[in-house]
């Protein structure tokens, strides 16, 4: 299992919020692909997989604040 996190945009992020998944546990993804928009205080990003595999687990909703390095999804790579 690969975990997925939020990365640090900024110097002065200290959370944001996770929009919208795009994905849902059990689709494919690849490396690269858009998982989620999050919105900091200053813009919208979207969270890439790390890895191409299938979603294993969303640890956050839609709307939920989220923190830097926070583990927000799970990909299997098998």
């Amino acid at each position: 299992m690969i975990d997925v996190s939020i990365p640090q945009w900024g110097l002065t992020m200290d959370d944001a919020v996770l929009e919208q998944w795009f994905k849902k546990v059990g689709d494919t993804v690849s490396q690269g692909e858009s998982l989620a928009d999050i919105e900091t205080d200053k813009i919208t990003s979207e969270l890439e997989a790390p890895v191409s595999g299938v979603i294993a687990e969303l640890l956050v909703g839609d709307g939920d604040t989220v923190t830097q390095g926070q583990i927000v999804a799970r990909i299997d790579e098998s």
